[in-house]
C-alpha cells in the first residue's frame, strides 16, 4: 500500500526575505526543525525560522542547493515570509511530504549528502531513465521514498512522469511534476529503483532518497 505526492507549490521570485500569504493546510506543529535522529554517515540540512517568525509552516527546494522555508509569526498566523536558506557544498536538496495525516499536503524539503541515487538522461533524452536497483535498511515497517528533478542550471524541473518501482513492479507514478513521494507499508528490504521520462528533449538529473517513518531518519542501501 502506498500514498504518493506530486508538488502544486508555486515558486516565488528569488528574494533572501519576503512576505508573503499562503495557506499550506494544518499546523505542522514545527514537526521538521525538531531534532531527528542521524546517523553516523548521514549528514542533513534543516528548514530553520527565524526568532521574529518562528513557526515552520513549509518548505521548498528553490535549488538544488538552496531551501526555500516560509514561516509565520506566532501571534499573527496570516503574516507569512519566505526565507531562503543554503545547503552544505556536498549536499542535495530533496523534497517530500511527511507521512502523517495532519501532513500529507505541504512539502517538506531537506538537504542530505548521503545516501542518495543519482541518475541522468543526458545519453538520451527522449527515452525512460532510471536509477540502480536497490534495497534499504530499515528499522521501520513503512518508509517514505522521494524523487527530485532538477535542470542544468540546478533549478527544479517538471517532467512528463516520475515514478518508482518495489521489485519490478511500478508502485505509483505522477505526471507534470518535478518531485515525487510515495509511502511503502510493510517495507522489507524490497529492491526499490526510481524512473523518469521528460516527453521532451531536456537533459536533467534526478535525485532519490528514503526515510524511514519510525526512525525519522534517510535510509542507507543494504
Amino acid at each position: 500500500m502506498k500514498e504518493n505526492k506530486g508538488n502544486g507549490f508555486i515558486y516565488h521570485s528569488l528574494i533572501k526575505f519576503a512576505f508573503v500569504t499562503i495557506a499550506v493546510g494544518a499546523p505542522l506543529e514545527n514537526a521538521i526543525i525538531n531534532p531527528i535522529i542521524k546517523r553516523a554517515t548521514i549528514e542533513t540540512t534543516l528548514p530553520n525560522c527565524p526568532q521574529h517568525h518562528p513557526d515552520y509552516k513549509a518548505s521548498l527546494c528553490f535549488s538544488m542547493n538552496e531551501l526555500m522555508v516560509y514561516c509565520q509569526r506566532d501571534d499573527d498566523p496570516d503574516q507569512t515570509i519566505i526565507i531562503y536558506q543554503a545547503c552544505e557544498s556536498d549536499e542535495i536538496c530533496i523534497e517530500h511530504y511527511h507521512a502523517v495525516e495532519s501532513d500529507l499536503d505541504v512539502p517538506h524539503a531537506t538537504c542530505i549528502n548521503y545516501p542518495i541515487r543519482k541518475w541522468d538522461n543526458f545519453a538520451d533524452p527522449i527515452t525512460t531513465a532510471c536509477s540502480v536497483q536497490g534495497a534499504y535498511s530499515s528499522q521501520s515497517n513503512d518508509i517514505e521514498i522521494a524523487i527530485m528533478v532538477y535542470a542544468s542550471d540546478g533549478k527544479p524541473i517538471q517532467v512528463y512522469v516520475l515514478y518508482a518501482k518495489e521489485n519490478d513492479s511500478v508502485i505509483d507514478y505522477v505526471n507534470d511534476q518535478h518531485n515525487y513521494t510515495s509511502v511503502l507499508q510493510n517495507y522489507h528490504e524490497e529492491k526499490i529503483q526510481y524512473c523518469f521520462n521528460t516527453g521532451s528533449s531536456n537533459k536533467v538529473t534526478a535525485y532519490a532518497a528514503a526515510w524511514g517513518i519510525e526512525e525519522k531518519a534517510f535510509l542507507s542501501s543494504v
